[in-house]
C-alpha cells in the first residue's frame, strides 16, 4: 500500500509540474485575454470599405462597396463579386480566436509580421476611423492557424474558422489582378440597349437596336430575319468572363495589336454597364499547345481555342477563351431565316 501511496503523490506533483511549465510558457496577453481579442467583423452587410496594405506600402487594396451593392478594387476597377464575398462574409466574418501563440514562438512571429506582415482595416459608416484594424501574419506550425495581432501591445493569437483546417493569410491577397471582375459582358436581355458586331467584310456584320415597345431592329445585309434567333442572341451576354491578362510589363503586344484589324469587334450598351467594347484578335499557336495540327495535318497558324482582346475598360492585352465567346462570335448569316 506504501508504495501505491507513493507512486500516486508522484502522478500528483508530476502533473502539478507539468501545469506550472504550461502556464510559465503561456504568453501574457497586455490588454485583455484570448477571448477579448475578437478579429471578426460582426456586421459584414454594413462595410463601406476594405484596406489591405503590406508594410512597406508598395501593395495596396482598396475595396470599396458602390451605392449599388457593387464593389470596385482601387477606385479603378469592378470587383470580383465571388472573391470579395468570400473575403468578407466566408472568411473575416468566421474568425475565431484558438488561443495566444507559444511564448517560443513570439520573437519569431512579430519580426515576420514586421516585415512581411499585411495590415488590414475596415471601415463602416465612419469612412475616417476604421471599425477594425488589425495584422495578419504567418501559418502555426501545423498549417492550421493563423497569426493574427491587434495594433498596440497586444500580442499575436492563433486564428482559425471553425469547420476549417488551414491557413488564412492567402485569402488576404495584395495582387490587385486577382480581385478584378473578370466580367466583360454583364447584362441581361432587358437592360440591353443595343449591340453591334463587326467583321473585316461587312456583308457578315450586324446590328440591333431595342425600340421602345420592346421589339429589335435588326440590321444586316439579310434578304430575311429569324426574329427568334434575333431574341435569343440577346440573352448570351449574361455573364461573358475573360480567362486572364496577358502577364508582361511592355505594351509592345497591346501596339501591335492596335496596329492590326480585328476580326470581330463587339460592341454592347446597356443600362447597367454602360458601353461594352471588345475586340478580337488571333493568338498565334506554338509547339506546346494541344491541337497543334489540324485534321489534315496541318500546322495551325493561330490557337483554336485562345484569342487575344482588347477592351475598352482595360488597359492590357486580356486572355478569352473560344468556349466562352465563341456563341457571340456570329455572322449576319446565322440570323437568316431560312425557308427550306
Amino acid at each position: 500500500m506504501t508504495s501505491k501511496r507513493y507512486a500516486l503523490l508522484f502522478l500528483i506533483l508530476l502533473i502539478a509540474v507539468g501545469g506550472l511549465l504550461w502556464l510559465k510558457q503561456r504568453p501574457e496577453v497586455t490588454q485583455g485575454n484570448e477571448d477579448q481579442q475578437n478579429f471578426a467583423v460582426s456586421n459584414p452587410d454594413e462595410v463601406s470599405l476594405i484596406f489591405m496594405t503590406d508594410q512597406s506600402g508598395d501593395k495596396q487594396i482598396y475595396l470599396r462597396k458602390q451605392p449599388d451593392g457593387t464593389w470596385t478594387v482601387n477606385n479603378s476597377f469592378v470587383a470580383s463579386e465571388k472573391r470579395v464575398n468570400f473575403l468578407l462574409n466566408e472568411t473575416m466574418s468566421n474568425l475565431k480566436v484558438q488561443g495566444p501563440a507559444p511564448k517560443a514562438a513570439v520573437e519569431n512571429v512579430l519580426s515576420y509580421m514586421s516585415i512581411h506582415g499585411i495590415k488590414v482595416e475596415v471601415y463602416t459608416s465612419n469612412p475616417s476611423a476604421p471599425e477594425l484594424v488589425y495584422m495578419v501574419g504567418n501559418t502555426t506550425p501545423s498549417q492550421l492557424g493563423t497569426y493574427y495581432k491587434l495594433p498596440g501591445d497586444n500580442l499575436p493569437m492563433i486564428v482559425q474558422i471553425p469547420g476549417f483546417n488551414g491557413f488564412l493569410n492567402s485569402r488576404y491577397d495584395l495582387n490587385e489582378d486577382v480581385w478584378i471582375s473578370r466580367a466583360l459582358f454583364a447584362s441581361n436581355k432587358d437592360q440591353i440597349k443595343s449591340i453591334k458586331v463587326s467583321y473585316p467584310d461587312s456583308l457578315q456584320s450586324f446590328g440591333m437596336t431595342k425600340k421602345p415597345d420592346g421589339n429589335i431592329d435588326f440590321t444586316a445585309s439579310l434578304e430575311a430575319v429569324n426574329t427568334g434567333a434575333v431574341k435569343s442572341y440577346f440573352n448570351l451576354f449574361g455573364k461573358l468572363n475573360f480567362e486572364t491578362f496577358y502577364n508582361t510589363t511592355s505594351d509592345s503586344l497591346k501596339n501591335a495589336l492596335k496596329a492590326k484589324q480585328p476580326f470581330c469587334t463587339i460592341r454592347l450598351e446597356s443600362e447597367n454597364r454602360g458601353v461594352d467594347e471588345l475586340a478580337f484578335y488571333q493568338k498565334e499557336s506554338h509547339e506546346k499547345m494541344h491541337g497543334l495540327y489540324d485534321k489534315e495535318g496541318n500546322e495551325l497558324a493561330h490557337d483554336p481555342s485562345r484569342f487575344y482582346a482588347l477592351s475598352n475598360k482595360f488597359k492590357r492585352v486580356l486572355i478569352v477563351q473560344d468556349y466562352t465567346f465563341g456563341k457571340v462570335l456570329q455572322t449576319a448569316k446565322d440570323f437568316s431565316l431560312r425557308t427550306q
